[in-house]
Parts: C-alpha cells; sequence; structure tokens
C-alpha cells in the first residue's frame, strides 16, 4: 500500500480468489474465456473474460495547435465517432512503433516526437491494455491507407477544444487520452518533448 493509502480492513482481494478452470467460449474478432474460480466462502463463480490484444491510440498535435482526428463508424454504438487515430497493436510490435504505424495508415500524419504516456486496463474483464501516445509535430505526409473495411474522414480541432471533445464522451478512448494527458504533464521528458509538455499544461489549467 503507498503513501496517502489507509486500509479500512476486510479480506485481501487478490489472494482470496482461486482460478480452478478456463474455458474457451467463442473466439471471433475478440475470444471470450469462461473462468472458473473458488471463493473465500469456498463457493464457486464463473466470469466471462475477453480476450483482444493491446491497442494503441495517439494524441495526435500538429505543428499549427490542431488535433488529428478519424472520424470513423462504430458498429457498437451503431454511430460515427470522433476518435483518435489507433487500433491494436500487432504480435511483436511495440507501442510506439504501433502507433505511428496506425497514425500513418488511417490519416497520413507522421509524428515529430511521441511520447509513450502508459496503459490501462479496456475494462475489469478484459485482458486487452489501452495504451495512449502523445505525439507533437505531426504533419501531413501522405493520403490514408485504409484496410478493405476501414472507412472514415481525417479532420482536425482546436486544440483548445480537445478537452472538451473527450469529455463529450462521444469517442471509445477518451478516459485513456485524458488519464494518458495527465501522465505527460507529469512526467520527466527530454528537451524535444518539453514545448509540447507545456502546451498540454496550458490546455489542462483551467
Amino acid at each position: 500500500m503507498s503513501a496517502g493509502q489507509e486500509s479500512e480492513g476486510g479480506r485481501d482481494p487478490g489472494s482470496a480468489w482461486t482460478k480452478i478452470s478456463s474455458e474457451s467460449m467463442y473466439t471471433g474478432y475478440i475470444a471470450v474465456r469462461r473462468d472458473q474460480y473458488r471463493l473465500p466462502d469456498g463457493s464457486e463463480s464463473g466470469w466471462d473474460v475477453l480476450l483482444i490484444g493491446d491497442t494503441v491510440s495517439v494524441v495526435a498535435f500538429t505543428d499549427d495547435d490542431r488535433v488529428v482526428l478519424f472520424d470513423q463508424y462504430r458498429v457498437g454504438p451503431e454511430s460515427v465517432l470522433g476518435e483518435l487515430p489507433g487500433g491494436l497493436i500487432d504480435p511483436g510490435e511495440d507501442v510506439v512503433t504501433a502507433g505511428a504505424r496506425e497514425l500513418r495508415e488511417e490519416t497520413g500524419y507522421e509524428a515529430g516526437v511521441v511520447h509513450h504516456a502508459g496503459a490501462e486496463w479496456a475494462a475489469a474483464n478484459s485482458r486487452r491494455r489501452k495504451n495512449i501516445l502523445i505525439a507533437g509535430g505531426c504533419r501531413r505526409v501522405s493520403d490514408p491507407s485504409w484496410g478493405a473495411e476501414e472507412t472514415g474522414r481525417v479532420r482536425t480541432i482546436a486544440a483548445t477544444d480537445l478537452l472538451d471533445h473527450l469529455l463529450s464522451g462521444e469517442l471509445s478512448d477518451a478516459g485513456a487520452a485524458l488519464r494518458g494527458l495527465h501522465a505527460f504533464a507529469r512526467a520527466a521528458v527530454d528537451s524535444a518533448l518539453q514545448p509540447l509538455q507545456e502546451r498540454v499544461k496550458e490546455l489542462l489549467t483551467p
């Protein structure tokens, strides 16, 4: 337990659960696994776990103080969302390389400087980690190269509108992006990233 945290009693939440079996339930774009656990009181409980590869999203700032978005149809919400560029990390691919690839493929933009601002769990029953990159000096270098099942529209918004867009709830990676921006603002960065960090701090200041 870190400094500043206080325990109010209770049972250790980790050691009290014992996994006793796992069974594959479904395999498609995602996979679902049923894990059976023995609980502290001796009873058993089954939980569905979502298995999908880790992802990366990019908060991409241009030199003229704008942020790159990729509008695309999302089948869950059944509507077009103004998303951050990003996608699945390929097996064996590092996060920064994956983010640069997704940014280029979806938008045609290339970053000048990049900071990996960490990752968070996608959900309590998911194995996926959602990574966030903060990128600066982004410029358009080519046309997007979309896959066969990918369509959309590339646009930019003013950096001053970024927080309002993230807080609107109209995109799927808003929480990870907000956490990433705050993590970047607190990080020790090299001189190449300091101007971008100062701009992010300004945007986060009420």
